[in-house]
């Protein structure tokens, strides 16, 4: 009789072994005591070890186990790779398309993962090309960057999240630093990116941390380079050069338009391009540097240069000036250096220079030689000489010379008797002349090592990119 003891008792090897064999009996479908065929109603059950290897032979466990991706996460990592395959750079053709997912898009992935994606797509446009920032700044990409600035110079000023917060105010630093942005065009912007950039100025004046000093190089940098800049014509505090000063704006922002004169009655100008700032920013900014040029002290010079400005920018044919200038191609200190002459159509400028080399030409009096026509050699007429043997013959010595010059060209230039002359047949002597060496290269000399270029990537700037594009 089998007690309980019994049945918590280890089973010997012997006992094991036929208790095996009774469960394989019964699973082959051998009959048991009752001599019924139990086989098709009882099935052994699989070890663990069993399980294991029937995954292993299946390949379940090839590939390593990886955790469901969520949909908003997948699109942001979609997002952040088609710009890093680029080298961390954003092409002007795709730049819209990339602002549209920011604003329509981005914001069902979450708070967080908007607000590092948008200061990613701004740190990659510090890095782009010049025609991706202009572009940038026209399809009001200055409001984006305002906001993102804003929000992380609030997080700044918390307890939380500050280290993240100062990798996107990094970004936005690096961007304005590239954006074509000078004092006026900040005042412009003063809602959007100034008390942003003021606030952020302030922050780094009284923090002390690591994190501040590490912000506070790039803010006063733009801090120095603004206020080498005068200010602007709204700051102005007299009401008369307050009125003047956005009189020549408005002339040098119709130039820039083609309007040639008060009234706009068929402009000129180029068709708005993705690629061209707006004309007002422009104007601001031309107008700011030439009031920083003359100042109050020569405001009639000031008038002029402003009114030779419009003029010129505003003809038919100088499309491709406004073009540069709307563009960046043409920086706005770069444009007041150039005088009348330069500002001119090319056409314009042609015929300018016709017209004064012919009044040189007409201006200059040249006293003639005269020359003995029987002189072989054309040389000048002795004034002792008996003139009563023959004509005299009068001649200009520049036009002499230029003959001179002339004869000397044509033969030191191979002409077409000797280009076809056929040189002589070999000899035994020139067939045994030995080819003359190559010249010896001295090769003691190092190369001089190659200077890094100037499209170098910044580590820094990359460093904050990548941790940008990471998953928050």
């Amino acid at each position: 009789m089998t007690t309980v003891g019994d049945l918590k008792r280890p089973l010997d090897a012997e006992e094991e072994a036929s208790s095996k064999k009774a469960c394989l009996e019964v699973s082959d479908g051998k009959t048991g005591e009752d001599g019924g065929q139990q086989g098709d109603e009882l099935k052994r059950t699989k070890t663990h070890e069993e399980e294991f290897d029937e995954l292993f032979e299946g390949g379940f466990l090839d590939e390593p186990l990886k955790a469901p991706v969520a949909p908003e996460e997948a699109a942001r990592r979609e997002f952040a790779e088609t710009i890093a395959q680029k080298g961390y750079r954003v092409d002007e053709e795709e730049l819209p398309e990339l602002l549209t997912v920011i604003h329509e898009k981005a914001p069902s992935w979450g708070e967080q993962k908007e607000r590092r994606s948008a200061a990613f797509l701004i740190g990659c446009i510090a890095r782009s090309t010049r025609a991706c920032r202009i572009s940038f700044v026209a399809q009001d990409g200055l409001k984006l960057l305002g906001a993102v600035l804003k929000e992380a110079v609030r997080r700044l000023s918390g307890t939380e999240g500050r280290e993240e917060a100062g990798m996107v105010t990094l970004a936005c630093l690096a961007c304005l630093k590239a954006l074509p942005l000078g004092r006026a065009s900040l005042w412009e912007h003063r809602q959007a990116i100034g008390k942003p950039f003021d606030e952020l100025h302030k922050w780094c004046a009284k923090e002390r941390s690591a994190l501040a000093a590490e912000l506070r190089a790039p803010t006063l940098e733009l801090c120095k380079r603004w206020k080498r800049q005068p200010k602007p014509a709204a700051q102005e505090q007299s009401p008369e050069d307050k009125a003047m000063r956005r009189r020549v704006v408005e002339l040098i922002s119709q130039g820039l338009q083609g309007f040639g004169g008060a009234s706009p009655a068929s402009p000129a100008g180029p068709l708005p391009s993705p690629a061209q700032l707006p004309n007002n920013l422009v104007a601001v900014e031309v107008e700011n540097l030439l009031w920083g040029k003359y100042g109050k002290a020569k405001v009639a010079d000031y008038r002029h240069h402003a009114r030779m400005l419009r003029s010129n920018l505003s003809q038919s044919g100088n499309s491709e000036l406004r073009g540069r200038v709307l563009s960046g191609a043409l920086k706005p200190e770069e444009l007041i250096a150039m005088d009348s002459n330069a500002l001119a159509p090319e056409e314009v400028r042609k015929k300018r220079e016709e017209a004064q080399e012919k009044a040189m030409r007409e201006s200059v009096v040249e006293e003639l030689i005269p020359l003995h026509l029987q002189d072989g050699d054309n040389s000048a007429f002795d004034r002792g000489a008996d003139l009563n043997t023959a004509p005299v013959v009068w001649v200009s010595p520049s036009k002499e010379k230029e003959k001179a010059k002339k004869e000397e060209v044509e033969e030191d230039s191979p002409s077409q008797k000797d280009a076809l002359r056929m040189l002589p047949p070999p000899t035994p002597f020139t067939l045994s002349t030995p080819a003359p060496a190559p010249p010896t290269v001295d090769v003691s000399t190092p190369e001089m090592m190659a200077t890094p270029g100037p499209d170098d990537d910044d580590e820094d700037e990359l460093s904050v990119l990548r941790y940008l594009s990471a998953p928050p």
